[in-house]
């Protein structure tokens, strides 16, 4: 197999509404300007011009800024190279392969329900190729889930890691449903680190409800819209 691993665009849907709703304001309170009011006009230009940047930072932020930043969360975690590892809300493996590359004896799972909406491409498939093309393939487990509900026998691993994934669910309920389970599957002395740019306050608050001893970072700014990193460790 040739080429590099591609990892695609998060909330392609939105990306490409800003990229096209955005230039389209733009042109259209400019060509306007001279027929419409003109605070309708400056708010047609206010407006595009602000979608058009944010489908820029959003594109940027999933090629470029989200890598360093997962980079830098899996280096955060100081791995001897032997854990059992999962990543939950996998996608096509950004995370996946960032951890498997640190654990040349060990092995990480890679869990999601493969949602084409939250990321482009997004399938099983293309998280295997991608794995293959990275050459790690063989330190790699992908499975179909949800992370509600997930399959796996408590105490099951020494680090979980997940990225712009538990957001995605719809209610608070489910949310802290989602990070209890990541606690239950947890080794006693094991660590987590999740990324997010929403509810990452209520993550803390329920992971520390289980047990775990949990703190949040200062926002990061190399990804739009800015997140934070919330990191645990089982007693």
């Amino acid at each position: 197999m040739q080429g590099k691993p591609r990892f695609g665009i998060d909330a392609p849907t939105l990306v490409l509404g800003f990229a096209i709703g955005g230039p389209l304001l733009l042109v259209l309170g400019c060509v306007g300007n001279r027929v419409l009011p003109s605070a309708l006009a400056g708010t047609m230009i206010g407006t595009g011009a602000v979608m058009a940047t944010e489908a820029v930072l959003m594109t940027l932020s999933s090629l470029y800024g989200k890598r360093i930043l997962l980079r830098r969360m899996v280096d955060a975690l100081g791995l001897h190279g032997d854990e059992k590892a999962l990543d939950v809300g996998c996608g096509r493996g950004m995370l996946l392969l960032e951890t498997a590359s640190r654990l040349p004896r060990g092995r990480v799972t890679g869990l999601d329900l493969w949602s084409t909406r939250d990321q482009s491409g997004n399938a099983a498939e293309a998280t295997a190729r991608n794995a293959e093309l990275a050459g790690l393939r063989e330190r790699v487990q992908i499975d179909t889930g949800d992370m509600r509900h997930l399959p796996y026998a408590d105490a099951s691993f020494d680090v979980i890691v997940s990225s712009l994934a538990i957001h995605n669910l719809p209610t608070e309920t489910d949310r802290e449903q989602a990070v209890h389970e990541i606690a239950r599957l947890l080794k006693p002395g094991g660590q987590l680190a999740l990324l997010d740019f929403r509810h990452t306050a209520h993550y803390v608050q329920a992971l520390r409800e289980a047990g775990l001893d949990t703190r949040r970072s200062w926002p990061q700014f190399l990804m739009f819209p800015w997140v934070w990193v919330v990191r645990g460790r089982k007693a």
